[in-house]
């Protein structure tokens, strides 16, 4: 629900327009109407929708990785200046006191060997910049590439053509992504990842000679390699991997001893496995975005712009504190590599 004050603040910059008294009935009623027909407006727009989802989930995003002082919506209020400026999407305040001013994007091209999008022409880039200095802060640019559900976070200063024009190829945004400053992680831990339910020895028969079995389970366990995780965090952690990360599942899987079935398990495993001693499961911004779509999306519509906020979901996957036999984890930070920029 919108806040009171935002809300009659809007009836009367509305009223202003329309000449009529905050206190005469009809203002309440033409308010009325023209909020239906801005929301059935909006509704149809499917642009709008798309970029106002992915602005809500760069916010949600950032919550999630906890790695700020303060984050703010910026572009929410009036701004007054005697400049062409043009007010990013969000403040952040890092760590080390550092502020960045980020415009979201969002991109889809159907061709996933085509991702490239003019995201910024140089008046635009400008009128952002100038608010940035303005403030005291640095311009960055969130881009969400839907095709891939990727996200890249990049200094559009520093990647403009001749003519200052920003026009971005998925793969460049990649080398260039800054999105580790804001706890972003690549990580890795040892596979497989298994979800195992336990039969009942007392009330589970033998397998017949038909591979017939009557099963009943008497609880669960997750295991990581060949070690059950117990750490209601590190359940919390593989849960997250298991349902969001880029592992492919295999099962039902029977798990027997003899000719007793003991359980039964589901069980992820990397495409391409590799010998070094952990495998590379996802980013965790591209998990995070798999998650927010289950709860936005559905058949490829969108049905809600946000999801429930979840602050520092991701930290325990972020801290370098974390020791575990039974889930280890490798975290990787990817550091921004710029060509130089030949723009203006």
């Amino acid at each position: 629900m919108p806040k009171p004050f935002n809300l009659l603040a809007e009836l009367a910059t509305f009223g202003v327009e329309r000449r009529l008294s905050l206190r005469d009935p009809a203002l309440k009623e033409a308010f009325g109407a023209h909020v239906s027909s801005s929301v059935d407006e909006a509704l149809a727009d499917d642009i709008l929708l798309h970029g106002k989802r992915t602005e809500a989930m760069f916010e949600a995003l950032l919550v999630a990785l906890g790695e700020y002082r303060l984050l703010k919506t910026e572009d929410g209020g009036r701004v007054h200046s005697a400049e062409g400026l043009r007010v990013p999407d969000f403040r952040v305040v890092l760590a080390d006191g550092e502020q960045w001013l980020i415009e979201v994007k969002n991109v889809y091209e159907a061709d996933p060997l085509n991702q490239r999008r003019l995201l910024m022409k140089r008046d635009y880039r400008q009128a952002l910049e100038a608010y940035a200095e303005a403030t005291g802060a640095k311009l960055k640019l969130a881009v969400f590439w839907a095709r891939w559900s990727m996200w890249t976070l990049v200094s559009p200063d520093r990647m403009v053509d001749e003519g200052g024009d920003l026009v971005l190829e998925m793969n460049e945004a990649m080398i260039a992504n800054e999105l580790g400053r804001l706890g972003d992680r690549t990580i890795g831990t040892r596979a497989p990842l298994r979800l195992r339910f336990t039969a009942d020895p007392k009330r589970t028969s033998a397998v017949g000679e038909d591979g017939q079995v009557t099963i009943t389970f008497n609880g669960w366990q997750l295991l990581g390699g060949e070690d059950v995780i117990t750490d209601p965090v590190e359940k919390e952690i593989a849960t997250i991997f298991i349902e969001h990360g880029e592992w492919e599942c295999d099962g039902p899987l029977a798990v027997l001893e003899g000719e007793r079935l003991t359980a039964v398990e589901f069980r992820w495993d990397p495409a391409e496995p590799t010998d070094q001693g952990f495998e590379f499961i996802g980013s965790l911004s591209r998990m995070f975005a798999r998650c927010y779509a289950e709860q936005t999306v559905k058949d490829q519509s969108i049905v809600q712009l946000r999801a429930p906020l979840r602050p520092g979901w991701f930290a325990p996957l972020i801290r370098t504190d974390h020791v575990s036999d039974a889930l280890p984890l490798w975290r990787f930070t990817l550091q921004p590599t710029y060509r130089i920029s030949v723009g203006v």
